[in-house]
């Protein structure tokens, strides 16, 4: 350092200059910064459909009635004309064997495509 003389009575202040103190100051700010963590709920409703079966059931009935025409045993009456097998009555005599009294004709009510052949 150098110093300045002067004389005693000069009136120049005296000045002392020390080195620099250094001072080291913090300070403290603050700033928020958001982090979003999303979540998510998923909410599953559950409905359960019973199905019931029913087998509803109803009876009917229903009465069948059948008929069978009986008539008491035949018998053979021989007389002129008649061939094997033909029984009293018969219209057309020698048409053939199986032919039973009150037939008209052999085939009766089965329709014109099936008339018997003249003669039989």
């Amino acid at each position: 350092m150098r110093r300045r003389h002067h004389g005693p009575h000069c009136g120049c202040p005296k000045c002392i200059v020390h080195p620099v103190k250094h001072n080291t100051v913090h300070t403290c700010s603050e700033s928020e910064v958001l982090h979003v963590h999303p979540s998510h709920t998923t909410v599953v409703n559950h409905h359960l459909v019973k199905n019931q079966h029913i087998f509803p059931h109803s009876t009917s009935f229903q009465n069948v009635t059948n008929s069978v025409d009986q008539f008491g045993p035949s018998f053979e009456v021989p007389g002129p004309g008649f061939g094997p097998g033909q029984v009293a009555g018969a219209m057309q005599p020698g048409c053939g064997p199986g032919q039973v009294a009150g037939a008209m004709q052999p085939g009766y009510g089965m329709g014109p495509w099936n008339k018997p052949k003249k003669g039989c």
